[in-house]
């Protein structure tokens, strides 16, 4: 008995250190830490399939005129030649956006927000979230691959 008691522990400590456990709004919070960290791949990680084929629009517009891009995320504090641009996949780009020290500069005080909760139906969730300054917003939320992610991109 104490065996299954511990092996049962031991699974469920390792499917939510893989996400399979989590909430939506742990996933909701781990996005908005990894930005405030500058950790643009563990954020990119929370954004769904349907978000990143969203992102190829302006993927290719930026691998049209990769110098102006270049330009555009040093601006940024992003380091990519044009080749390493060139190669980039929509998960890479918002790796680059998430992780980029004027992505935190650009939405200041966006990112003090306070999770509140969530409704959960199937493989689909609202996380509901109040800013900084008193709003409150909803967040759709998709289960892929055992872990809640960011349906679309936040647009503000």
């Amino acid at each position: 008995m104490k065996l299954v008691t511990v092996l049962s522990l031991t699974v469920m400590l390792v499917l939510m250190a893989c996400g399979g456990g989590a909430l939506p709004e742990d996933s909701m919070t781990a996005f908005v830490e990894a930005i405030k960290a500058g950790d643009g791949e563990t954020a990119a990680s929370y954004i769904s399939s349907h978000a990143l084929s969203e992102m190829d629009v302006q993927l290719v517009a930026i691998k049209e005129n990769p110098e102006m891009s270049v330009t555009y995320f040093a601006t940024m504090g992003v380091e990519a030649t044009a080749d390493e641009i060139a190669d980039w996949t929509s998960q890479d780009l918002l790796a680059a956006f998430f992780g980029s020290p004027g992505m935190v500069e650009e939405l200041g005080d966006k990112l003090d927000m306070e999770v509140t909760g969530s409704e959960i139906e199937g493989s689909e969730a609202v996380v509901f979230i109040t800013t900084a300054d008193g709003d409150e917003k909803e967040i759709d939320m998709v289960l892929e691959d055992g872990v809640w992610k960011l349906y679309e991109m936040p647009s503000d």
